[in-house]
């Protein structure tokens, strides 16, 4: 410490605090100071030296704390000896060391000095109640011994301080669910669960009413706690019971108290429904013990025009609907070639050619020909069609390959080997299959498209539904061939050309081609066939030449090649149909 003397004495002199805990002073002598403040020790000097001197003002200052070893053992963290400040105290130590460990006590850590123990320090105190009084401060070669921990009880449920405790004296539930920092407002105390381990032998469950948490009950409702016990405590029945339920075209829909006697017009007086609301019906769902439900109706208009049988009495749970006149503001979807492409709401009523006007038509690469219009109706329809071919497809092949299978047995070595080939042929058409659910475009309506002043008007001009979605491509360069050609491929476009010209550059028709069914499919999805070399092909046509029902059995197109195709355009249910 630094003694700084100023008025009629003037010096400045180095106390040092011995062992003993005493400071020498020059003119007075020893001084005890050990456990005071420093306010305290300053307070002493002053007086002291008073004794001696007069006229004279002092100041003291905290130098240099000594230092002290102290040794940390049993089951901490990093057990040892440690160097600390002379200030410490045994929690200081304990957090030098880490801190006990799962093994160690929390509640009967002892200070042993001179080889006895001078005092017990109980962590929860402090980790409960901030409570520090017997926090002792250490002195040089004492050592702080963290026994083994003792008996343990844990708390699960709605407490708020849910844990294993350890215990060092009997303690009754009530105490543990105190000590659990309480119970929350939803705990349920007329049956707390404790799961209760009978040593070497099993484990019991025991249900307890617990009704007074001050303990002032009956001793068996509030018993002993042991260890290894594990206490729970549940919570109350959430459903709320005494509530009616409001939905619809009403301001404040929701759950509502239901008070005594309560009728629907003090449910729903006339401010509280919204303007839109359909108020000649309004329905209520009454749930009855049996769990069955009736329906009620009442006309609020009457209600409010005095006629008091239309006010109806509820009941708990009761579900009120007002429902509106208004119908939901849908939307469409146009994609690809618009000048303004995006989501666009519509009324009831409007039609394809007002949306397409608001969005700025179409720009100048626009192929209208081939744009796809997808709606959502036709497409769930479509989805379910779709479903049933397919699992009829499948058992077909199923039945196809066990046929196959069972013929080989009485084959010769040539009619096994055709039949190898049927295989492969059953084996190609079942990846068509998987092609086809991931490719196909489901819910396409054929619309011709065209300028919006000659489209206006016309049978194409289609009325909205929300959902709907409009994709308008770019100019296409070629015309697609596929099927029983040599080469299914993509030919480029030229004008002029007939049908004739585009089988050709495929390699032309095989021989299980079956040339009355011949057809093109046009980009807008639609399909053409008969007199095929006196029809028009256009950019971005498909050519499709169907095998012959009793065509020879040869190895379909590569399956890469088909999933070009099916990725470069989107073919109808039915056109794809034409490859089985």
């Amino acid at each position: 410490m630094q003694l700084y003397l100023w008025g009629m004495v003037d010096n400045v002199l180095t106390l040092q605090v011995n062992r003993r805990g005493e400071v020498f002073v020059p003119k007075v002598g020893t001084i005890p100071v050990w456990g005071m403040p420093l306010g305290e020790v300053r307070r002493l000097i002053h007086e002291q030296l008073s004794k001696q001197f007069s006229g004279f003002r002092l100041s003291l200052n905290l130098s240099e704390l000594r230092s002290i070893q102290v040794f940390v053992v049993g089951e901490v963290a990093r057990p040892g000896v440690y160097t600390i400040s002379s200030l410490s105290t045994m929690l200081n130590a304990l957090f030098a060391a880490g801190g006990p460990t799962k093994l160690g006590s929390l509640r009967t850590i002892k200070l042993i000095r001179s080889n006895r123990t001078i005092g017990t320090l109980d962590i929860y105190d402090f980790l409960l109640r901030g409570d520090r009084a017997h926090d002792i401060r250490l002195a040089s070669g004492d050592t702080v011994f963290v026994p083994t921990i003792g008996p343990v009880v844990g708390i699960a449920g709605n407490v708020k301080r849910p844990a294993i405790y350890e215990l060092t004296a009997a303690t009754r539930v009530s105490d543990l669910i105190q000590m659990a920092g309480g119970i929350t407002p939803i705990s349920y105390l007329q049956r707390i669960q404790i799961e209760r381990v009978k040593p070497h032998t099993e484990k019991l469950l025991l249900d307890i009413q617990l009704g007074d948490l001050q303990g002032r009950g009956s001793p068996s409702d509030n018993p002993y706690v042991e260890d290894g016990d594990l206490i729970k405590i549940f919570p109350i029945d959430t459903k709320i019971y005494n509530a009616v339920f409001v939905e619809g075209a009403v301001r404040r829909p929701g759950e509502y108290e239901l008070k005594p006697g309560m009728r629907l017009g003090d449910l729903l007086p006339r401010h509280e429904v919204l303007p839109d609301a359909y108020v000649r019906r309004v329905e209520i769902i009454r749930t009855r013990p049996d769990f069955t439900r009736e329906l009620y109706t009442a006309d609020l208009e009457k209600l409010w025009q005095g006629d008091y049988a239309q006010n109806l009495l509820l009941e708990p749970s009761d579900q009120v609907l007002v429902t509106s006149e208004s119908r939901p503001l849908g939307s469409v979807a146009l994609h690809g070639e618009i000048r303004r492409p995006g989501t666009y709401p519509v009324i009831q009523g409007e039609r394809l050619s007002s949306v397409l006007k608001r969005a700025g038509g179409y720009t100048e690469a626009a192929y209208l020909k081939g744009a796809i219009f997808i709606r959502e109706r036709v497409r769930r329809q479509q989805q379910e069609e779709l479903d049933r071919f397919l699992r009829a497809q499948e058992e077909a092949l199923l039945n196809e390959s066990a046929r196959i299978t069972a013929g080989t047995l009485e084959f010769t070595a040539g009619a096994k080997e055709e039949a190898a080939i049927q295989h492969q042929v059953v084996q190609q058409r079942r990846q068509l299959l998987e092609l086809m659910k991931s490719k196909v475009i489901l819910g396409r309506v054929v619309v011709k498209l065209d300028s919006l002043e000659r489209f206006e008007g016309t049978s194409n001009d289609i009325l909205l539904e929300a959902g709907d979605q409009l994709i308008v491509p770019k100019q296409p360069s070629t015309v697609l061939v596929l099927g029983s050609v040599r080469n299914p491929t993509a030919v480029v476009y030229e004008p002029d050309r007939d049908v004739e010209y585009y089988l050709n550059r495929a390699g032309g028709l095989t021989r299980e081609a079956d040339k009355d069914e011949l057809h093109i499919v046009k980009a807008d999805g639609s399909a053409v066939a008969g007199f095929l070399r006196l029809r028009k092909v256009e950019a971005g046509d498909i050519i499709v030449a169907p095998a012959t029902v009793e065509a020879k059995i040869r190895t379909l197109p590569a399956v890469k090649d088909i999933a070009t195709i099916l990725g470069q355009f989107a073919l109808t249910a039915g056109v794809l149909g034409a490859l089985f």
